[in-house]
């Protein structure tokens, strides 16, 4: 029986797959990943480094926040019992104290947890990470959601805290558009010492992770954009700059362990 499940969804993701594919295999029991017709070769990376799970085409041509949440959600529901997490690629789950969380998720008869989340930025620019170490120990720094001033900040995307993904049990996560929260009854708010999202918005800061960046506006939906979802991917490479600038004197950082 699988255990615990991580369902994420790509497009041309082949710079940060091979760290959050390495990163979450030893966490989860299976993944299913779901392929936004990516053309850099990002589905063979995950067939390589994760050979047991699936890739799968989206049912969708283009980014679209809630069918994608519908999508992710049917997938959720073949795994009945499971323990599930839907992530982006650059969200990584450190998870120090995961079957302790579990554990008492059960005993108090919870239905899923809200994770912390910290938006990763990056103060060494120049330093581009070895492919071959888990990024998390070589970009660790970033600010906490709950210790962010959004207001004051200004940064289109990062209005309010967005990064809390919801870790469950039941058949599905019933999620708000973008999964920024769930209509589940039960649940609780997470511990950092126990478990975390740590969004790799900002870091690495390096032209590859730029570029991936760049591309996902022009694979947002009309109707997304119309309704303002997705905001944070409409920007230029000067955009971004600017808005990297203005957070990382605020980066220190972080424990994996607290």
């Amino acid at each position: 029986m699988v255990r615990r499940v991580v369902i994420s969804h790509f497009f041309n993701e082949a710079y940060l797959l091979p760290w959050w594919l390495k990163h979450h295999r030893d966490i989860f029991d299976h993944g299913v990943l779901i392929d936004y017709a990516s053309t850099d070769g990002s589905a063979d990376i995950c067939r390589s480094l994760v050979p047991g799970w699936e890739v799968v085409q989206s049912e969708n041509a283009s980014f679209a926040a809630i069918m994608c949440d519908f999508e992710v959600m049917k997938h959720e529901q073949r795994f009945p019992g499971a323990w599930k997490l839907v992530l982006n690629t650059t969200e990584f789950f450190v998870a120090p104290g995961l079957e302790k969380m579990e554990r008492l998720l059960v005993q108090h008869d919870m239905t899923g947890v809200r994770l912390p989340g910290a938006v990763m930025i990056d103060t060494e620019p120049d330093v581009a990470p070895d492919p071959a170490l888990p990024l998390v120990q070589q970009k660790s720094s970033g600010i906490w959601e709950s210790e962010m001033d959004f207001k004051g900040l200004q940064i289109p995307g990062l209005t309010f805290p967005t990064r809390s993904r919801f870790y469950h049990r039941y058949e599905i996560g019933a999620y708000t558009p973008g999964r920024h929260s769930s209509q589940l009854p039960r649940q609780v708010n997470g511990s950092r010492d126990l478990g975390s999202i740590h969004w790799y918005g900002y870091s690495p800061w390096t032209n590859a992770f730029k570029a991936r960046k760049l591309q996902i506006s022009d694979r947002r939906d009309t109707f997304d954009v119309k309704n303002g979802f997705g905001a944070q991917h409409q920007a230029d490479i000067d955009e971004l700059d600017r808005r990297w600038a203005k957070l990382a004197p605020l980066s220190n950082a972080l424990s994996l362990t607290a």
